[in-house]
């Protein structure tokens, strides 16, 4: 990813790393989808490998009990 400082924004870093959802306009309808698959692929292997270790550490925090809310909710 370099120098940081060469982003303005923190969303700009995450489009960059290809972290940022589709968007699907339509007339007045505004759709949110999966991440896009563009960006940077090797970093967001990266952030996703260890947001699966802390989902599934013991003390995993914050990204556990938000994985376990998602879970419960749409099911595997």
């Amino acid at each position: 990813m370099g120098d940081c400082k060469r982003f303005s924004s923190a969303k700009q870093a995450a489009y960059y790393a290809g972290l940022v959802p589709r968007v699907d306009i339509s007339g007045d309808t505004v759709r949110y989808g999966r991440i896009i698959n563009r960006g940077c692929h090797s970093i967001r292997r990266v952030i996703v490998q260890a947001a699966w270790s802390l989902v599934r550490c013991q003390h995993g925090g914050k990204v556990k009990e938000f994985y376990q809310r998602l879970y419960l909710k749409k099911g595997s």
